[in-house]
């Protein structure tokens, strides 16, 4: 069976950097806002009150504007702001290089399917995918064990024949755990922070991803 690549979105294909640097300007330094967010979601998950994420987003921008008195930060603006962000650093010519190699691919967000169909038509991306899955269907956010479990449901695929790419290492954690591979894009956290299920492969750039998926138990 064909090896089935599962992308996660937002800080993995697409960079934070633009809306870093919106909110660096204004005193909130680098992308503890996008950590709140993500904090905030898993903890409406575990307690089974699920928020959209772009919901949790807007929540947790307010909350970090008036703990540091951050006035001049247009929310409105932030918003609009994540509907530009660009994709990574030799994004394209990796996807070009995993298509070429017969590899399935697929997206698995916690944004909004519409967000993310939006963001991947915009940038030029959409073409390479062949489903693009939000974790709105079973109202959970990674890393919890239902989300990954729909996306091997949309794909027909088994764990075995799927590869999670992540940025974020929680993600990893959770596909490792429903029995997916994984690789790990080491773009911002220098070391595992988990106990217990590593990273099948580890990488520091996209560029990097077809050569180990392709050479992946030869």
């Amino acid at each position: 069976m064909a090896k089935v690549v599962i992308f996660d979105l937002v800080g993995t294909l697409f960079s934070l950097e633009t809306v870093n640097r919106l909110l660096e300007k204004e005193g909130l330094k680098g992308d503890s806002w996008f950590q709140e967010s993500i904090q905030t979601a898993m903890a409406a998950t575990l307690a089974e009150r699920y928020l959209p994420f772009r919901d949790v987003v807007e929540l947790s921008l307010t909350n970090l504007v008036e703990i540091h008195g951050l006035t001049a930060v247009s929310i409105p603006a932030v918003m609009e702001k994540l509907k530009e962000l660009q994709p990574m650093a030799g994004a394209v010519e990796c996807l070009k290089k995993l298509k070429g190699q017969k590899a399935r691919l697929a997206v698995l967000t916690n944004s909004g399917k519409p967000a993310a169909v939006a963001l991947l038509e915009r940038s030029g991306l959409a073409t390479h995918f062949e489903m693009i899955v939000s974790t709105d269907e079973v109202e959970k956010c990674k890393p919890h064990p239902s989300t990954y479990l729909l996306a091997m449901d949309r794909l027909g695929a088994e764990p075995e024949d799927c590869w999670m790419v992540a940025a974020h290492g929680w993600d990893i954690y959770g596909a490792a755990a429903a029995g997916f591979h994984t690789v790990w894009v080491m773009n911002r956290d220098r070391r595992w922070p988990f106990p217990g299920l590593p990273p099948g492969a580890t990488i520091s750039a996209l560029g990097e991803l077809p050569e180990v998926i392709g050479t992946w138990g030869k």
